[in-house]
């Protein structure tokens, strides 16, 4: 499997969205049910604790007058914790009892420690004013139990949500990373038959993991496309193959008669011009048959048999050397640049490799004009070897690149230049054979056709 399960891919899995999504819905009921519980419960537990403060104060509402409500509160003070209950009666005369101390600002009654007591409650009061025996009796109610209930909410929510959170986490990541190697699976198969690998399949480790689901229909589904699609091309190439294998044989036995009829007709006469004119045209025609044999046998794979280490700089000095004077006496010149500095080696068939370039250069030599300028590259990048072959011809229209590696496809304005269109076919079979990728650019002007092999 070539698919790299990063972290994007994972969390672009629809199994972890929805396990996560799922959580979000989950603590998002957790939060407004437990809200609703906390704003009730906090509520009654405020309305009991006024309720409470108000009984309180009908034990001091029966004293009239300030001295004997200053010994009740007294009594109530001595008995009382302040953190619990604050109490504190202000007589008219601003003289103050109880066990705490209390001041007015802005129409609030402020309550603070009285140094004779114990220390205050840390989480404030409910107060209750009550204006009596000329005087005012502050009564505080400690607000601790609704801490308490705040704290209590709070651990629920903690510890039901961490727990969700990381079970959710880790199923969501689970079933994210299990479903990004099925879908990985899948998309590697796509791409190696887009590629043109016809006998990818979708593994079976990933149909079978779960078996039924959506993902294995669809990899079950995929592989019978891909098994129907191999067999009509492989059917295809067999009757391609088969064709020019039978006619191959016919074909030459017509050239060797014209030859035998060139051979017995006076040389000059109008008979002989048109024995030469068909003898050429049975060459063309046996060489279209040897091609489409060539190519079939190439994408059959029969050739990987013969692959050796070669060194693809040394090839391509000695075709450039063989074209060189071709290239001369077409009025152009053929250069070669290698600065791979002899780390160019790779994996393959040295015949067919010298064919490609022999059929780049020639194509150079034949469409480029009246002086071709050809260059033949040779590089080691990063992860490669590379070959490219340069003209400054016209080129090839960037619509048209695709067609031209079809079998017989030719550019109109190549249908009057010699050529069956099978020289472009032929160096696409071979990259193919070679696991090597095949461009074709736009060299500003003319064309540039690049292979990038893998290094041996």
């Amino acid at each position: 499997m070539t698919g790299r399960l990063n972290r994007a891919a994972i969390l672009a899995s629809t199994p972890l969205r929805q396990a996560l999504g799922l959580m979000g819905l989950v603590f998002a009921i957790l939060l407004v049910t437990l809200g609703f519980a906390y704003v009730a419960l906090r509520s009654s537990t405020e309305d009991a604790i006024r309720a409470d403060l108000k009984q309180q104060t009908a034990v001091f509402q029966v004293a009239a007058n300030p001295e004997t409500l200053s010994v009740i509160v007294s009594a109530e003070a001595r008995a009382a914790d302040p953190a619990e209950r604050a109490i504190a009666f202000v007589l008219a005369d601003g003289r103050q009892v109880g066990n705490v101390q209390v001041s007015q600002r802005s129409g609030h009654w402020l309550i603070s420690r009285d140094p004779d007591y114990a220390a205050l409650s840390q989480h404030g009061y409910f107060t209750l004013v009550m204006p009596i025996a000329g005087g005012f009796l502050v009564i505080g109610e400690s607000r601790a139990p609704i801490a308490e209930l705040t704290s209590t909410f709070l651990a629920i929510l903690i510890f039901s949500f961490v727990p969700s959170v990381l079970v959710s986490a880790a199923y969501g990541t689970w079933a994210g990373m299990r479903a990004r190697r099925r879908v990985s699976a899948i998309e590697d198969t796509l791409d190696n038959l887009t590629e043109g690998r016809l006998a990818a399949r979708v593994p079976q480790r990933a149909i079978k993991l779960s078996r039924g689901d959506d993902l294995a229909r669809i990899g079950t589904r995929l592989n019978r496309m891909a098994e129907t699609q191999e067999s009509t091309v492989e059917a295809l190439r067999q009757v391609s193959a088969d064709i020019a294998h039978d006619l191959k044989t016919p074909m030459q036995r017509i050239s060797v008669l014209l030859a035998q009829l060139r051979a017995v007709v006076p040389e000059g006469s109008e008979a002989h011009q048109i024995a030469c004119r068909a003898g050429d045209e049975s060459e063309r025609a046996v060489a279209v048959f040897h091609s489409l044999l060539q190519i079939a046998q190439i994408e059959g794979g029969s050739p990987k048999a013969r692959f050796t280490r070669l060194d693809l700089g040394a090839l391509a000095g000695d075709i450039a050397e063989l074209y060189a004077a071709p290239a001369e006496e077409a009025g152009g010149k053929l250069v070669l640049q290698d600065t791979s500095q002899g780390r160019a080696t790779v994996t393959g068939d040295r015949g067919l490799l010298g064919q490609v370039l022999s059929n780049l250069i020639e194509n150079a030599i034949r469409h480029a004009g009246p002086a071709p300028q050809i260059a033949i590259e040779i590089a080691r990048e990063a992860n490669s070897v590379v070959l490219r072959v340069r003209d400054h011809g016209p080129g090839i229209p960037e619509p048209e690149r695709a067609q031209v590696l079809r079998r017989l496809y030719r550019l109109e304005r190549s249908r009057t230049t010699p050529g069956n269109g099978l020289g472009l076919a032929l160096v696409h079979a071979v990259a193919g054979l070679h696991e090597a990728e095949l461009d074709l650019g736009d060299n500003h002007p003319g064309l540039v056709v690049t292979l990038r092999f893998r290094p041996a």
